[in-house]
């Protein structure tokens, strides 16, 4: 049986070669992430170009997502050897200057007006703990909780604080737009969302350069645990970014809002990514370690669409091996599963909706039956994400005209996507779907199938229409 778990790799100066990027995508790779807070807009341009050269020479289907910066809060430059001393004062403020153990610069131009006396400040993934005291002409004076060597440019955290920086930065506009003119990525990523308000705001942005790419909202801040369901409601996809969110929360509720973060992405139909630290010893080690494997099991138990490697494939020694391991871990996961009765247990999810009542029924068929697979015929994707929400222990398959969708595709729990035509009637289109999928060897004569879809004109996502069959008999 395919893997049914996506996997995703973060290119980086250790993949970004055409040698590399092809084993990537034969070892399996269903995703890349381009990481807009690190690279040029060439070096972009060219991982862009080789994945997808490498998806078409390996018949595989490859998607590129582009992961915007965000409003990443970082330190200045440090001059070398510097260390925070627990006991001792430093002051943080906005400017280029170089800092020391007593005074560090920040990117940071409101932090005065958006901090308070008793509020903490974490530095370098929380590795280093400051409490504010004191605010004075635009500084703020902090004791040292938690010391430790500090070098430039690390990332600052406000875990207390409301912080009234926006959402798209100056360099996010200019990188999303060239993203969606030169590289026409198949999912935009957006970093440190704390409100649905501003992924509205990225979705219009994306239409204003012309594109209509779907926004994944990376969940890394405690503004967006508190706002979870509008940012639920207006993303295309959410990915849980542990890193930042154990910083920004504590790292034992990561946990916790991980699955009912991939729980309630389920129910609604949008996919979700599990990320940062899944491998994370393999940056350095050639084989995981026993909490490692555990993780991502567990993740593929709570049955999230796709697990990430970050630094394991971007920087690491062994990026290949981390993708093997990852591969092999989602299947052994898969394999204890019976996806069957999910089924069973999704009974009343959109419980008066036609699309979802049409799209379950679907699911049951196919399980009951035991047929080879569930063909969705879609524009959007959007009737093959109602299926795969469901997660039918049968295959998935979705056939599309546009070439955006079946790449999109590429990031959904179990969907095989391939591209074909979509004219003519109902049953012009079946006829189709049955035809890409027979020439594209995923279906065999005399297998038994269920096809789903929306009738031309529908809304997309409206799944209004069900047909068994046989490959291979007419009618």
């Amino acid at each position: 049986m395919e893997r049914r778990t996506k996997i995703v790799a973060t290119l980086g100066p250790g993949t970004s070669t055409e040698e590399m990027i092809r084993e990537l995508v034969r070892f399996g790779v269903d995703v890349t992430r381009l990481n807009f807070s690190h690279g040029s807009h060439e070096v972009h341009v060219q991982n862009t170009q080789l994945v997808r050269g490498a998806a078409r020479e390996l018949g595989r289907n490859v998607a590129v997502m582009q992961d915007i910066q965000g409003p990443k809060i970082r330190t200045g430059e440090v001059v070398g050897d510097t260390e925070l001393i627990a006991g001792n004062r430093v002051v943080i403020a906005p400017g280029d200057f170089l800092g020391d153990a007593s005074r560090l610069a920040t990117s940071y131009e409101n932090i005065a007006e958006d901090v308070k006396p008793g509020h903490r400040v974490l530095i370098d993934d929380g590795l280093l703990e400051l409490r504010v005291e004191e605010i004075e002409n635009g500084e703020v004076r902090c004791a040292v909780m938690v010391g430790g060597p500090i070098s430039s440019h690390k990332g600052l955290n406000f875990p207390d604080s409301a912080l009234s920086i926006k959402g798209l930065t100056p360099k996010d506009v200019e990188d999303l737009r060239f993203g969606i003119e030169e590289l026409h990525p198949d999912w935009i990523a957006f970093s440190f969302v704390r409100t649905g308000d501003e992924v509205r705001e990225i979705k219009e942005r994306i239409r204003e350069f012309g594109g209509n790419t779907p926004v994944i909202s990376k969940i890394e801040k405690h503004e967006a645990i508190e706002d979870i369901e509008d940012i639920l409601r207006a993303s295309d996809g959410i990915m849980v970014a542990r890193g930042d969110l154990a910083v920004e929360l504590s790292a034992e509720r990561v946990p916790i809002e991980q699955k009912r973060i991939v729980a309630r992405c389920r129910r609604l139909g949008k996919p979700v990514i599990v990320a940062t630290q899944m491998l994370d010893s393999m940056i350095r080690n050639p084989r995981p370690t026993r909490a490692e494997v555990s993780d991502v099991a567990n993740a593929i138990f709570d049955r999230t669409d796709a697990v990430m490697l970050s630094g394991e494939t971007a920087i690491g020694r062994y990026p290949l091996q981390s993708v093997r391991e990852m591969d092999r871990i989602c299947r052994a996961a898969e394999g204890a599963i019976n996806y069957g009765r999910d089924i069973v247990a999704s009974t009343n999810w959109g419980r008066g909706d036609v699309y979802d009542a049409l799209t379950h029924a679907a699911c049951e068929l196919a399980e009951d039956l035991d047929l080879e697979a569930i063909l969705t015929s879609t524009q959007s994707g959007l009737s093959c994400i109602r299926v795969a929400r469901f997660r039918p222990p049968n295959k998935i398959l979705a056939v599309s005209p546009v070439e955006e969708t079946v790449r999109m595709l590429a990031m959904v729990w179990g969907v095989t996507a391939v591209s074909g035509q979509q004219r003519g009637g109902v049953e012009e289109r079946y006829e189709e779907a049955m035809d890409a999928a027979r020439e594209n060897g995923l279906v065999n004569k005399g297998d038994r199938v269920i096809l789903t879809g929306g009738s031309l004109g529908a809304t997309p996502g409206s799944t209004n229409m069900l047909k068994l069959h046989t490959i291979g008999e007419e009618g």
